[in-house]
């Protein structure tokens, strides 16, 4: 018995031992290497053997070790998003592999975000254009709206004011409103308008704009203008790293206005007073005197400078497969190139995404920022506010910055016939205007798979942003002192919204041939604004800035808004045979600014396209890769009008009551509690052809869009009151076509090359004005065109922003010559004639005027190249706008406006002295051109061709250069390097007023904004 026991146990033992070794005998171990085009390892690679959940990832060195079993065909799967797959077989492999990672060229797989969602590029059935942001990883961007300056089709970016912080303005397909705004709406990460200002672009990974009704219409009421999906960066599974981007550069002001000197400033000045007062002997300044001068101050030169601007940002990621995070901290710091103006800005992100369970998912998306912006006085409205720029232009030259004791000079001279202004370089350095703001940004979302392919998702999240503006000007300066005494303003502006949304999506396919998606949700949002203004005059000590407001005579304001908006939205994507492609949106919005009756706006639209290349007849053509037709017709709304239009409003009043001042509440508004949605009607037809193994790509489109229910602002008679009233009437029309064209021109491993092109073409028309033919509008300097005067005309069957005015047609040269025109009007030899349309030999603003000018242009283009040689990358951005014009407000000012003023230099040489001495520009001191409001003399062509960003990039030698880093790279950057123009003002990128509310039809009008930049910058990245 024990002998068996014995037997058995040693029996036992002996398998025990055993089994170690057959184990060990039936797997093997895998050990790789990954590396990328350039030979460089790549960490964070997924390796998985296929048809398993056996997988590692890559380490540091790109070095993966993986234990397999003994199998008759054992095959790795390879993977990195933006990579090509690649399977290896290590059947017969003897424990070591290689492994090289191609980056992905073609686009026909990727993947665009569009609302509540994503989609494959090829199952699109709407207008979308998506930014190639890999070409443009290593260039500087000031602003997010310059990621897409020149780079989408049928979209016009524009960088009217290069103040350093200010932000660019942004048209999707046209100008649809006249008296709301034609912005469009911004969503980033799925947080529908969300405020871009401080947005890090470092953080970008993705920027898609949705441009017809059917990719625009699930956002409904803010569709109409066009939806910017913009994306931030998340983490990678098994992928850590760590970048560090820095970049350094100067930047100089891109051209200069050529003044006149002093010494000819004083002959001018002498000869103007002479032309004024014909009877009277004396001069501002005398033959001594003139004798005595040169050059003089060169205030342009003394106001502006080389400025410096430093980026830096610090990136890291990483994740498993249950959680991945992204963060990262961004300082960015531009000084402006007129002094004593600079901007800084400082970011951190932080972006989280975690797998709960096998059917939970949950997010959060964060964003803590600041920025800090000095502001120049730069004021394009004139008079003596006119800020720092145009007083500038219009000092003295022959006054120095300092006097004999080292201050600044006061105010202009000679006194009596000087125009009044102060010291511009003393205004710049001694006035502020600082504007702060604090953003807090966050939304968290939780997704749960009721089923398989049956998804729920809600989100809750919001923004908060705190700004304060301190605006001082010491009693010491001219401007401080012409405000009675100093002055200082705080205004204080606390304002958020919150977002809550909830959408279930169904995805399935049904025997192969049938995928359906299926979209349903309800949103609400809330916007909350509330700001106070303290202005303080007469200040009693100059010590404490904006740091006490108890020092002078204070004028205090506050005002608090709130608006909402409800939404239910539904899609419905289908597709048959993976070929015909149909897409239905709905969605209705109800919101708090409309009137009682009108809340709720209704945004259907309809979409089908055609995958001709799955078609029998097409499959086996192998030049063509793909071939896609679109139609799509919608329609979408817009709400962009201040809150509270429709109901009554009243403003606090102080009125004598018998004896007693009391106070009480009169109407600020004539109300209109039927406003309702203006609403934008769209047809889009389109097709995008791939050919040559996918290496040339062509999408066209034409457009046609109808807004109606316009949200006016209509003139008001003066004995109503109130000046005007918002009403739906009008409608207008915009039309046009987009071509773009992507290629790769050569894609070997030591060279690639590839471009892009686009162009497209918008003409707007203004259908309808209700009971109007035609309504003058367009804001213009009052101080330049004293009496209410204006730039442009709406008129029906012609476009918004039509410039409108006399029709120069030279110099009067002789009396003889005005004896015989029969001319009726008042005017002598050197006065500017202007044509007399309808021939009755008089002038007047009713029968000859008419349009002058065009501020709309007729195309806009945009070309990038990309070529990489072995380690050096070379990235070319051309931009340009065709056939637009711009009125030149400079032009009159700096040519005929103040008789005592500086002028350009051309006018010392080119003003008309007598007969036949010019036929191009009036006698010195001639006030005829100023008070007939705009000719066509001051409008000029504003198209323009720019090198808008030129970037040489050379990757370092790694990993022999160094071990420590996985990248490496260093570039330089030029940016609007130069510019073909016939323009002769600083820059034809340009508008002088903001775009906000009042200013939506004044267009291409230039009194000199902060003037655009040449910038140049070297930077480096690395990554770790």
């Amino acid at each position: 018995m024990i002998a068996t026991i014995r037997k058995f146990c040693l029996l036992l033992f002996i398998l025990w031992l055993c089994l170690p070794y057959e184990s060990a005998a039936q797997q093997k171990r895998i050990f790789g290497k990954v590396f990328n085009a350039s030979n460089l390892p790549m960490p964070g690679i997924n390796v998985q053997l296929k048809g398993t959940n056996i997988g590692t990832f890559t380490d540091t060195k790109g070095v993966f070790t993986l234990t397999i079993p003994e199998t008759k065909q054992a095959i790795i799967v390879v993977s990195a998003v933006g990579f090509t797959t690649q399977e290896v077989d290590v059947t017969n492999s003897n424990g070591e592999v290689t492994v090289s990672l191609a980056e992905q060229v073609t686009q026909l797989g990727d993947v665009v975000v569009v609302g509540y969602g994503t989609a494959r590029k090829k199952d699109l059935t709407g207008s979308v254009g998506s930014v190639a942001l890999s070409s443009v990883d290593k260039t500087p961007v000031f602003g997010t709206g310059q990621l897409m300056q020149g780079r989408v089709a049928g979209v016009q970016v524009t960088q009217t004011n290069a103040q350093p912080g200010s932000s660019f303005t942004v048209r999707i397909r046209g100008t649809n409103s006249i008296s709301s705004s034609s912005d469009p709406l911004y969503v980033v990460d799925g947080y529908a308008g969300a405020d871009i200002a401080a947005l890090n672009p470092n953080d970008i990974v993705s920027v898609d704009v949705l441009k017809d009704a059917s990719a625009t219409a699930i956002y409904g009421s803010r569709g109409a203008n066009g939806v910017v999906m913009i994306t931030t960066r998340r983490g990678t599974a098994g992928r850590k790293s760590l970048t560090f981007d820095a970049y350094s550069g100067v930047q100089q002001v891109a051209k200069k206005l050529d003044m006149m000197d002093a010494k000819q400033y004083a002959e001018f000045m002498n000869e103007t007073y002479a032309n004024l007062n014909p009877t009277s002997s004396k001069r501002p300044f005398s033959d001594a005197q003139v004798a005595k001068l040169g050059k003089g101050t060169d205030w342009q030169d003394e106001l502006f400078r080389s400025a410096q601007m430093s980026n830096f940002n610090l990136g890291f990621s990483g994740g498993n497969t249950d959680s991945r995070y992204y963060l990262s901290m961004n300082y960015f710091t531009q000084d402006g190139i007129i002094i004593n103006s600079n901007y800084k800005r400082g970011n951190v992100r932080f972006n989280l995404d975690s797998k709960v369970s096998e059917k939970i998912k949950i997010g959060l998306n964060t964003q803590i920022s600041y920025d800090n912006q000095l502001r120049a006085n730069v004021n394009t409205t004139g008079g003596s506010t006119g800020g720092t720029l145009l007083d500038a232009l219009l000092f003295n030259p022959g006054i120095p910055v300092y006097d004999s004791t080292g201050a600044f000079t006061y105010q202009n001279d000679p006194k009596d016939y000087s125009i009044i202004a102060g010291n511009p370089v003393a205004a710049a350095t001694l006035n502020s205007d600082k504007a702060k703001n604090i953003r807090l940004f966050g939304n968290f979302f939780a997704e749960y798979e009721l089923a398989k392919g049956l998804k729920l998702r809600t989100s809750f999240g919001g923004e908060y942003r705190n700004y304060r503006n301190d605006v001082f000007r010491p009693s010491t300066t001219y401007l401080g002192a012409l405000s009675g005494g100093g002055y200082a303003q705080v205004v204080t502006n606390n304002n958020y919204n919150w977002l809550n949304e909830n959408t279930i999506t169904y995805d399935k396919t049904f025997n192969k041939i049938h995928s359906i998606n299926l979209l349903g949700g309800f949103t609400y949002q809330e916007f909350k604004n509330a700001s106070v203004t303290s202005t303080v005059t007469g200040l009693s000590t100059n010590m404490l800035g904006t740091d006490n407001l108890s020092i002078g005579g204070a004028n205090d304001g506050s005002n608090t808004t709130l608006n909402t908006l409800a939404s239910f939205l539904g899609r419905l994507n289908y597709r048959l045979l993976d070929r015909y492609l149909f897409t239905f949106t709905f969605r209705a919005d109800g919101s708090s600014r409309f009137g009682v009756n009108n809340k709720w706006g209704y945004f259907p639209s309809g979409a089908f396209a055609w995958r001709v290349k799955e078609e029998n007849f097409l499959k086996d053509v192998n030049a063509i890769s793909d071939l896609k037709f679109r139609a799509s017709y919608g329609a979408t709304g817009n709400q962009e009008i201040p809150s509270y239009l429709s109901l009554k409003q009243y403003q606090p009043n102080t009125y004598w009551l018998g004896q007693a001042r009391v106070n009480g509440f009169s109407p600020s508004n004539l109300y209109n509690p039927n406003l309702r949605w203006e609403s934008t009607s769209a047809l889009d037809l389109g097709f995008d052809l791939s050919v040559l193994d996918s290496r040339v790509q062509l999408s066209a489109d034409y457009y046609r869009k109808k807004t109606t229910k316009l949200l006016y602002d209509v003139l008001l008679p003066a004995t109503s009151g109130f000046n005007a009233m918002t009403q739906n009437l009008g409608s207008v029309q915009n039309q046009g076509i987009e071509l773009a064209i992507n290629t790769i021109n050569i894609d070997k491993k030591s060279i690639k090359w590839s471009t892009a092109f686009n162009i497209s073409a918008n003409r707007n028309k203004v259908l309808d004005l209700g009971p109007y033919t035609s309504q003058f509008t367009g804001n213009v300097s009052s101080n330049l065109f004293p009496g209410g005067k204006t730039s442009s005309i709406l008129q029906v069957g012609k476009p918004i922003g039509e410039f409108y005015g006399y029709v120069f047609d030279g110099i009067w040269q002789s009396t003889d010559q005005i004896t015989k025109s029969g001319t009726k009007q008042k005017v002598k030899p050197g006065d500017p004639i202007y044509k007399d349309l309808n021939g009755d030999n008089d002038l007047d603003a009713t029968n000859d005027r008419t349009i002058i000018g065009h501020a709309l242009p007729k195309f806009t283009y945009g070309f990038t190249s990309n070529l990489t040689v072995n380690r050096f990358n070379l990235y070319v951005l051309i931009q340009g706008v065709q056939g637009v014009d711009i009125l030149n407000e400079n032009k009159i000012e700096m040519e005929a406006g103040n008789a005592y003023a500086n002028k350009f230099a051309y006018v010392y040489t080119d003003t008309w002295r007598g007969e036949g001495t010019s036929n191009t520009l009036p006698s010195a001191g001639n006030t005829l051109r100023r008070n007939l409001g705009v000719t066509s003399d001051m409008i000029e062509n504003g198209s323009y061709l720019r090198f808008k960003t030129i970037t040489l990039t050379y990757d370092l030698p790694l990993p022999k250069l160094s071990t420590v880093f996985k990248t490496a790279s260093v570039y330089a950057t030029a940016q609007n390097l130069f510019t073909i123009t016939d323009y002769s003002g600083y820059d034809p990128e340009v508008n002088s007023y903001p775009n906000s509310q009042g200013n939506y039809t004044s267009l291409s009008v230039d009194y000199n904004p902060y003037p655009n930049i040449k910038t140049y910058t070297v930077g480096l990245k690395l990554g770790f």
